[in-house]
């Protein structure tokens, strides 16, 4: 028959296991439940993140609750200071002194009770096609395809110290061509491998489909890897639609969007 001291020491050991085990996991999902904040996309977007979950605003009843909330800005990914918000049919920004501010650029803020910090980044030209040609053809397109948009971002998207490249393909809205079908493909080429992050192929002519870009890359619920804002503007159509995506199990996950 075990001693009371065997008894004992199995004890201590399962406390011991218990301990670790919820420091290790306990302690982080008890931080990540706690989180909360909301998230600002332009004129036309606002997300709301709170118990490990994404809500878009649609009412604007709600919207109007954030009048005069206080966020922090940021201008095509420079962050130009804290201001109060105010929406109408836009969003309006006022200092400390109620002074009104003028943006022109391209619109991200939230507020929070964690930090987020937008990666900079520039439209690059591409040089080397294979991954366009692979995706044109592995869809079923030419390699002479004309195209509308063609351009990479390049920029270290999981914190291993490599570049990834982000590229946007599409023929959507031409100036000085007409396309039968309308084709946009969004994704990224990490070591070789192309992983898709959005695609759309439109029929009848080249002003179906919706045009993507990328608006921002940022780590908007604090785990330590960014996720993607891209949004895609359609032909003649003010409001552009606003996608939330996360690399997840070797593929992007769309996390929210604004449809």
């Amino acid at each position: 028959m075990p001693s009371k001291k065997v008894y004992l020491t199995l004890i201590i050991i399962m406390v011991v296991f218990g301990l670790v085990m919820f420091l290790a996991f306990g302690v982080g999902n008890i931080r990540q439940e706690n989180l909360e904040s909301t998230i600002i996309v332009g004129d036309n977007t606002t997300w709301t993140y709170q118990k490990m979950k994404w809500v878009y605003v649609r009412k604007s009843s709600m919207i109007d609750q954030l009048n005069w909330t206080k966020f922090h800005v940021y201008e095509n990914d420079f962050e130009v200071g804290n201001y109060y918000l105010w929406h109408d049919d836009k969003w309006y920004f006022f200092d400390e002194k109620k002074q009104a501010k003028s943006f022109n650029g391209k619109l991200f803020a939230y507020s929070s009770n964690y930090v987020m910090e937008p990666l900079s980044f520039q439209e690059e030209e591409v040089t080397d096609y294979s991954s366009v040609y692979h995706v044109l053809q592995e869809n079923g397109f030419s390699t002479s395809s004309q195209l509308s948009s063609l351009y990479k971002v390049s920029l270290d998207y999981d914190g291993d110290k490599e570049k990834e490249d982000f590229y946007i393909v599409s023929n959507a809205f031409p100036f000085d061509f007409e396309a039968d079908v309308t084709f946009s493909f969004a994704y990224m080429v990490d070591d070789g491998e192309i992983y898709m992050l959005y695609q759309d192929i439109s029929h009848n002519n080249g002003y179906n489909g919706c045009k993507p870009f990328y608006h921002s890359f940022v780590d908007t619920n604090s785990d330590g890897t960014y996720e993607i804002i891209l949004s895609c503007g359609r032909y003649s159509a003010d409001d552009q639609v606003d996608m939330l995506y996360q690399f997840q199990k070797g593929e992007f996950k769309l996390l929210i969007s604004n449809q």
